[in-house]
């Protein structure tokens, strides 16, 4: 049940940052709200929650804007007080024309337009004296918590909570990217990554894995559907709006239980301010939650990993291509990470970063001797530059793997996950290392693990699936190709380019009965798309074998050896391979491993 407000505030989530900045200003002046945020969203499903907090408010709010006056939960809102003949107030944010559908109910009613004048003060003051003569008493002003960006100095914290705050989980959701780009999803979703990186150097904060929280992303759920499937007790969640330089953040933080936000606060500034903000951010949530940090805690919740914004822009950017693994996105994450390095040459992420995109380029795309040195080199310079830092020895895993020393590729990603448990590269090189050496007892439960902490990565699935072939664990292996099949489609849908994950998906036909023509056709459309690249030779490799298709097999694999795929051990350990065991060419395509 939501705790009681006075006002109940409906709105539009295409205007979450304005109302949710106006809301912060009235809860400071001590009026008593509601505001639905289900899902860190606007209302996108109503509640028994929505229609109790509607019936005891003493009146609606009515954030007037052309988006509002179109929305189906906004018109519900105001037709069910308008039945009951309770109080509406309509606060026009900007010039809107009041539909038919919603003229009858607000006709005659007084509105404030708070858009107008350019001086927020005096509009805040037409609202709560509008309030006032409706019956709303106001609280008395309560501490606010200055929380300024250098671009932003008027901007203020929202009210910290009046009870003692109880212990539980806290899930940081993936922020809503509400830039007029939709190409900048990766700017959003490195800020949730390194909002959640932050809080979980905080002992006392029982942090809700970032994995776990991503794969919600689309899904919308009120707050308390969320925390119960999550486990969390608190939400942070917000959105991000950026403009060329210009960037605004508006962050929440919500007690599931009581439907209370325990704070909030809009930030508004250039990409330079992103630092200063992130961690205002995280000491803020730490306040509202009433935590004492000790020392080190303080150091590595303000712990900057570069001071050059523009830097962190492009390592963002490259971790979004890396994680595509086609020869092209690896070859275009190199270039922004070097690019970043090029303007912090002490950044340490970077150098980890351009390290794994090196050693990806040597054992997938083109088996040059200087890919893999410039790996090592650029795994030694990370841990130069910070010897904590878990990407640091993933990425010396990876280098050591690809130099084909696997004991040392094993205890450095051992060290990575020690510092990093969540980070699933790691826990995958892991895996491979031991499939490599034909150890799948061993790789069982790391693959096991990537999926738990990144149920969306969907070549885990198929290195599971082989490593269950291997183990003789055939419902297994069949159920993780048929979770591949569940994903893809969607996924190739808004990616119709990524050659890849077609040639996994083909792969995944092939062990399926009578979808060899499916299979094939998407093995063909994989090389119509990249028919150099020598993971996708490889894969088709991995197809044709299935369908038995033994000498269209050994020709795509002879063109990807020949093209740059290098990884021997686990070619020869590859079950889609199994049927060219015997095979004279086979044998003779691995003998110089």
């Amino acid at each position: 049940m939501a705790a009681e407000a006075d006002v109940f505030v409906s709105y539009s989530r295409d205007d979450a940052d304005r109302v949710l900045e106006l809301a912060a200003k009235l809860r400071a002046a001590g009026v008593s709200l509601w505001i639905d945020q289900s899902g860190i969203d606007a209302a996108s499903q109503w509640s028994e929650q929505i229609v109790n907090a509607l019936e005891s408010a003493k009146v609606l709010l009515l954030m007037v804007t052309q988006s509002a006056v179109h929305s189906h939960n906004v018109a519900k809102e105001v037709v069910l007080v308008s039945e009951r003949k309770g109080h509406i107030l309509p606060v026009h944010l900007e010039p809107t024309v009041i539909p038919p559908t919603l003229r009858y109910q607000l006709a005659g009613i007084q509105h404030v337009e708070y858009f107008k004048g350019g001086d927020s003060e005096v509009n805040l003051k037409s609202i709560l004296r509008s309030l006032e003569r409706i019956g709303v008493a106001f609280a008395p002003p309560q501490e606010t918590k200055a929380a300024a960006t250098a671009a932003d100095p008027d901007a203020r914290a929202n009210v910290r909570p009046l009870a003692p705050v109880e212990r539980g989980a806290l899930a940081v959701m993936p922020f809503d990217n509400i830039s007029p780009d939709k190409e900048t999803d990766y700017f959003s979703d490195g800020l949730t990554e390194e909002l959640t990186a932050r809080l979980s150097s905080v002992g006392e904060i029982e942090l809700v894995s970032r994995w776990a929280t991503k794969q919600m992303k689309e899904r919308k759920h009120d707050v308390h559907a969320i925390g119960s499937e999550l486990g969390a007790r608190y939400i942070v969640g917000g959105s991000v709006r950026r403009f060329q330089d210009s960037v605004r953040i508006t962050v929440q933080l919500v007690d599931v239980e009581t439907n209370r936000q325990l704070w909030g606060n809009t930030y508004k500034g250039k990409l330079d301010d992103i630092f200063d903000i992130q961690e205002q951010v995280a000491q803020q949530i730490v306040e509202a939650l009433k935590l004492k940090l000790s020392f080190s805690e303080k150091v590595s919740l303000t712990k900057r990993n570069t001071v050059n914004a523009q830097a962190y822009d492009l390592y963002l950017r490259g971790q979004d291509y890396l994680l595509r693994m086609t020869k092209r996105s690896v070859e275009y994450a190199i270039q922004l990470f070097e690019k970043a390095i090029e303007l912090d040459p002490r950044y340490a992420a970077a150098y980890a970063a351009c390290s794994t995109a090196y050693g990806q380029r040597y054992q997938y795309f083109a088996r040059q001797e200087k890919y893999r040195i410039r790996a090592q080199e650029l795994s030694f310079k990370a841990l130069m530059y910070d010897s904590n830092l878990p990407e640091a020895y993933t990425a010396m895993g990876l280098s050591y793997f690809v130099w084909g020393k696997l004991e040392e590729a094993a205890t450095s990603s051992r060290k990575a996950v020690e510092l990093a448990p969540e980070d699933f590269v790691a826990h995958w090189t892991l895996g491979r290392i031991h499939f490599t050496n034909g150890e799948f007892a061993e790789a069982y439960p790391l693959f096991r693990r990537v999926i738990e902490l990144k149920p969306t990565f969907f070549t885990a699935y198929m290195d599971l699936a082989m490593t269950c072939d291997g183990l003789g664990r055939r419902d297994e292996a069949r159920a993780a190709r048929e979770r591949v099949l569940e994903l893809l489609p969607n996924y190739l849908l808004q990616n119709p380019d990524d050659s890849r994950a077609r040639t996994v998906h083909a792969v995944a036909l092939a062990a399926e009965i009578n979808r060899k023509d499916e299979a094939l056709r998407e093995g063909d459309k994989a090389l119509e798309i990249s028919p150099d690249d020598p993971l996708i030779l490889y894969n088709c490799a991995c197809l044709y074998a299935r369908l038995g298709e033994s000498q269209r097999a050994i020709e795509a694999l002879r063109q990807g050896i020949s093209n740059g795929y290098a990884d021997y051990g686990w070619m020869r350990n590859d079950p889609d391979l199994a049927s060219l065991r015997d095979n004279p060419d086979f044998i003779g395509l691995t003998r110089g491993a």
